[in-house]
């Protein structure tokens, strides 16, 4: 007995099998957690593309030794990115007092050095883990 395919299509849908469950080592964040990881995912993106605008214009400038500033800002902003990615690894470990200290570290560092955007958005994010840590400290910690 052949079956055309077009037939299956018209008359029953295809099921896919359902997922496996994830391994219980592999735990949900909170939502409040979640929305800080995504705002120091934002503020690193933005560091990332101004610290290599900023390295750019500082190579072409560097000629009048204008571009020395540049370079450095641009020095700055990568910096920024590479500790936002810290930041999120502390959070995936559960460790929000390590990430909320580093996130202050970094935000007085971006709103003197890296730019206003990441500056703001590492703001916002820093004064979310209060409510975090609240939430957090209110939960039993589950069974090992």
């Amino acid at each position: 007995m052949d079956v055309n395919p077009q037939d299956l299509s018209q008359n029953e849908e295809v099921v896919s099998p359902p997922l496996p469950p994830p391994p219980p080592s592999v735990r949900s964040l909170p939502p409040e957690a979640q929305s800080i990881k995504d705002l120091v995912r934002i503020a690193g993106l933005i560091s990332l593309i101004f610290g290599i605008l900023w390295i750019v214009v500082g190579a072409v400038t560097l000629l009048f030794f204008i571009g020395i500033g540049f370079l450095i800002f641009g020095i700055f902003d990568l910096l920024i990115w590479m500790k936002c990615k810290e930041i999120n690894e502390l959070i995936d470990a559960r460790r929000y007092g390590n990430a909320k200290d580093k996130t202050l570290i970094w935000m007085v560092i971006g709103f003197i050095i890296g730019g206003l955007i990441p500056g703001i958005l590492l703001l916002v994010a820093f004064l979310k883990f209060d409510s975090l840590m609240r939430v957090t400290q209110n939960i039993p910690p589950p069974p090992s």
